[in-house]
């Protein structure tokens, strides 16, 4: 039989061997959680190629921020999202209508970022924040500079 390790108190416990192992093998599954976590913080996600509209949205951690901003030249509409004290915001609803009211593309944001590639015309972009929906509305030129739009949280 193997001897126990004795706790301070005079207890008996499991032998000092396994409990070492145990704490081993805790701790590189919870660096590997971290890892996963930060990798699933800095991903980007972006429209699949069939779709009609094309876009993507992130920017959450440096190295998804700078992915976002090489990929902005390939879009004509960059949104951002804040808090009235310029941190960023994630996980916006948000909403892409043409003049006439008919919706073409709803989602959520991934980041504080989402980037749009849209047809020359009028369109609504609306976007709700705590609770609130705020819209704005952008004339998308067939060449030129990117219409760029902040949504700023209203409230605290």
């Amino acid at each position: 039989m193997k001897k126990l390790a004795k706790i301070a108190d005079g207890r008996r416990c499991l032998p000092a061997r396994l409990m070492m192992v145990a704490l081993v093998a805790g701790l590189q599954s919870s660096a590997s959680l971290a890892d996963d976590t930060e990798n699933a913080a800095r991903s980007n996600s972006e429209s699949s190629r069939e779709a009609e509209i094309s876009w993507t949205s992130g920017g959450v951690g440096d190295e998804a921020l700078d992915e976002m901003h090489k990929a902005s030249a390939a879009y004509n509409v960059h949104l951002m999202f804040t808090g009235r004290d310029g941190h960023y915001l994630a996980g916006i609803p948000f909403k892409v209508s043409r003049r006439n009211g008919q919706a073409i593309l709803s989602g959520m944001t991934d980041g504080p970022l989402l980037y749009l590639k849209l047809a020359p015309g009028a369109y609504q972009l609306a976007a709700e924040i705590d609770g609130v929906w705020q819209t704005r509305q952008i004339q998308v030129r067939s060449s030129g500079r990117a219409a760029k739009l902040r949504f700023v949280a209203r409230g605290d």
